[in-house]
């Protein structure tokens, strides 16, 4: 005899199973009883599964929600300080064109802008590029044999820190490469050994940075081995200068620059320069720009977003006339889907007050007959580059306020309008109330924080004072669309309090009890079945004696039958 505690397998008594002292199927009894017991279980398993694909149906929309959350934030800027964006809208890009079509604009310079660099036009030209001096001593015999030269050789860059080598007789030119080398990153100066043919070698001393000359006598210091190793003469001068260390001079818009390096990131605010080439009377424009393909990008990412979760909703929307809902139609009629779809679709809808780009469809962005988005490329490229501003601030927050002691900290997207707030400080400084024309109920204060009080127009609006006197500021504020609909989304997906998080939540408790109740029935089935098991062997063992006793009295008596 077997037992299996599981409601997937409604068998207690194993085939094989018979007493064998009666003919009475004792097995099948049980099982009728064990099996007529897990009915109940069966039930709750088929609603165990069912609850399960609704659980792997609600993750597939919080994540699908959660893909659409993120495209909608690369898309707006949250509140609080503009210097921490990183929306696509502050991003910048930069195209080069040469003045001469013979010759490359990239292969003179290369440019990195960054997200604080301005938009403009800026005409470059190199005349020189910035060269590490490099310089060579007199030509030995041997790079391995002994120099014969000794004392302490200082060594720097510039005015840089000055390194003290000390070389001995027996040293080969081998040797004070290496000596010199193992403090290259506080000099600044490497060395190696230049072969020259079989019998001539040159110590050769290279400078780590550009337009910096090498140095024997900072401070003083004594150059007597440096002119013993033929580096510089008794006047001090290169002995063998090999390549001349010399600054980069170049012109932006007609102004001469000199820098030591070829990588000039303090000349044009925001913009990296990379000097590669001088080409003298060649004119290299510069234009930076708003990074309009990037935010091409970023808005077929939300489209291609938003189409993936309406594709989930038709699927759970899916029916058939005369059968009812298709089988993958999981969520078919659920209240929680619908008004997902339905604030979806509402935070689409957002207008702008831009007189130019007010909504989806005037950026060249609309519904098909499926309700799926799709993009017009020709409109919305033409979009971005006529007014980069005017499309961000549709999908964008916007917000401005007129003295640079407030800022707008946090916006949940409701509220969009300006209004002006007047703020009192205690004697302290400290921030006491803050007012629409004498009405301050409209906000509450904590600290420095100004908030929209509850069921207010101004809830979800919290302001920042950094201020220490009373003043009266104009604030604007424009959620823009996909910072509405991030934040709706959020409603939904936030793993604190979000709603799909807390409908997940109780379904698996749900599960969890159904699951315990499982449990409960299959150990009474169980035990159930076991104490029918004792019973039918303790009746058969009676039939059985009472069997024998019968052929016993049979066989005393006879068959008195007849």
């Amino acid at each position: 005899m077997s037992t299996v505690n599981s409601a997937t397998s409604s068998s207690y008594i194993s085939s094989s199973y018979t007493s064998g002292l009666t003919d009475i199927d004792t097995a099948a009894l049980v099982q009728d009883a064990y099996d007529a017991k897990m009915e109940q279980a069966d039930v709750i398993d088929a609603k165990i599964d069912d609850i399960d694909l609704q659980i792997a149906a609600y993750e597939e929309l919080q994540d699908l929600l959660g893909t659409l959350e993120d495209a909608a934030e690369a898309l707006t800027a949250d509140a609080e300080l503009a210097s921490t964006r990183d929306d696509v809208w502050v991003g910048k890009t930069a195209y080069l064109q040469s003045s001469d079509s013979s010759v490359s604009a990239s292969d003179v310079v290369g440019v990195l802008v960054d997200d604080t660099a301005t938009t403009g036009t800026y005409e470059l030209e190199v005349t020189q590029i910035a060269t590490a001096h490099k310089i060579a001593g007199d030509i030995a015999t041997s790079a391995t044999d002994a120099a014969g030269v000794s004392g302490d050789l200082s060594l720097a860059l510039g005015d840089g820190d000055s390194v003290s080598i000390t070389v001995d007789a027996d040293m080969s030119l081998n040797d004070i490469a290496d000596e010199i080398n193992k403090q290259k990153s506080v000099s600044g100066v490497s060395a190696s050994v230049l072969q020259i043919s079989d019998n001539q070698f040159m110590l050769v001393l290279s400078a780590a940075d550009t337009g910096e000359e090498i140095n024997f006598s900072s401070n003083g210091a004594d150059t007597s081995l440096a002119q013993s190793l033929g580096l510089i003469d008794d006047t001090g001068a290169y002995g063998n200068e090999l390549i001349a260390a010399q600054p980069a001079i170049f012109s932006v818009d007609g102004v001469e620059v000199t820098r030591n390096s070829n990588t000039v990131d303090d000349v044009i605010s925001g913009v990296t320069l990379y000097l590669y080439d001088a080409e003298e009377n060649t004119k290299i424009t510069l234009e930076v720009d708003n990074d309009a393909s990037s935010a091409y990008d970023a808005i077929q990412a939300f489209v291609d977003a938003y189409n993936d979760f309406r594709s989930f909703v038709l699927t759970n929307q899916s029916y058939t006339v005369g059968t009812g809902a298709d089988d993958d139609a999981v969520l078919f009629g659920d209240s929680l889907l619908s008004s997902v779809s339905r604030d979806m679709y509402d935070a689409l809808g957002f207008r702008s007050d831009s007189s130019l780009y007010q909504s989806l469809s005037s950026i060249g962005i609309s519904y098909d007959d499926s309700n799926y988005l799709v993009i017009d490329s020709e409109t919305l490229e033409n979009a971005l580059v006529s007014d980069f501003d005017s499309v961000s601030s549709l999908f964008s927050l916007q917000t401005d306020t007129s003295s640079d002691d407030l800022l707008v900290y946090d916006a949940d997207g409701s509220y969009s309008g300006s209004f002006t707030v007047n703020i009192t400080v205690n004697d302290d400084g400290s921030l006491a109330s803050a007012d629409i024309d004498g009405d301050d109920s409209l906000f509450t204060v904590s600290g420095n924080k100004i908030i929209g009080a509850e069921g207010t127009i101004y809830e979800g609006v919290t302001l920042y004072y950094g201020g220490s006197e009373n003043q009266s500021v104009d604030v604007t504020i424009t959620p823009g669309l996909a910072y509405g609909l991030k934040n709706s989304i959020d409603t939904y997906t936030n793993t604190s309090d979000g709603f799909l998080s807390d409908r997940i939540e109780r379904l698996e408790k749900q599960t969890d009890d159904l699951e315990d109740e499982v449990t409960k029935i299959t150990q009474d089935a169980d035990d159930y079945a076991a104490k029918l098991i004792d019973r039918y062997a303790d009746l058969e063992t009676k039939m059985y004696q009472l069997e024998l006793l019968r052929d016993q009295l049979e066989a005393l008596w006879g068959n008195n039958d007849d």
